[in-house]
């Protein structure tokens, strides 16, 4: 009877640890994760993605990180986008040495889509003559209904948050959906050593090599839980 009950144990324990090493070793597509501006598709992505991690590297606006193990073997130490943080400056579509991102300009980038909630805009809820989404819109993808209630026009918002940053009501009235972006199909007449590049010139001039360097071993310094800051205390 004890060596039933033992042997049963010994099921549950090893079914356990089989399901839990099982779901760590799979990639599951229905949870791509959200990643940097102008990224292929996820299936494509994943083959072309060195996990250089040149593009974290350079993010002047910590966006990006790399993924751990809990979102799957496959996805480990490929760069994840923390979409709010984004500021669209291009620098991970100019670094990045392979045809995981695609080299195209700001203009056709589609971080994701705007959603308005009616339940507590100040405008649809009729507490205020709010126009501030309409107004930051950069991409004129608002317009005012009744020349009072803004609404989205999906076709024309790029997800570049500007409307969300503006809003004044509650955390959520505005909000981007980063689960649809816009993704692209790798390109088989291009290889990874000559790569159609569209990218525009850059909006402001980079930093100069001192500069560059010093923000890049701070960066560095942080990536590795220590400031510079702190490296001068010791």
């Amino acid at each position: 009877m004890e060596n039933s009950r033992r042997n049963f144990i010994q099921f549950l324990v090893g079914a356990f640890v089989s399901g839990s090493v099982f779901t760590l070793f799979k990639a599951s597509p229905a949870r791509a994760l959200a990643r940097p501006p102008a990224a292929l598709v996820e299936d494509d992505f994943l083959k072309f993605c060195t996990r250089c991690h040149q593009c974290i590297d350079v993010c002047p606006a910590d966006a990006l990180h790399p993924a751990s193990i809990l979102d799957g073997i496959t996805n480990i130490g490929t760069p994840v986008l923390d979409g709010p943080k984004c500021i669209l400056c291009m620098e991970c579509v100019r670094i990045c040495p392979t045809p995981a991102i695609k080299k195209i300009p700001k203009q056709e980038i589609v971080l994701g889509k705007a959603v308005i909630n009616t339940d507590s805009c100040l405008a649809w809820q009729k507490k205020k003559r709010c126009k501030d989404c309409y107004r930051a819109c950069k991409s004129k993808a608002i317009k005012l209904k009744k020349r009072r209630y803004p609404e989205i026009i999906a076709d024309k918002c790029n997800g570049c948050g500007l409307c969300v940053q503006r809003c004044p009501a509650v955390a959520g009235t505005l909000e981007i959906k980063y689960d649809q972006a816009e993704r692209y199909p790798a390109d088989a007449s291009h290889f990874a050593l000559c790569l159609e590049n569209r990218v525009a010139p850059y909006e402001f001039a980079p930093d100069d090599f001192g500069t560059w360097l010093k923000k890049r071993i701070t960066k560095i310094g942080k990536n590795h839980g220590l400031t510079m800051a702190e490296k001068e205390d010791q």
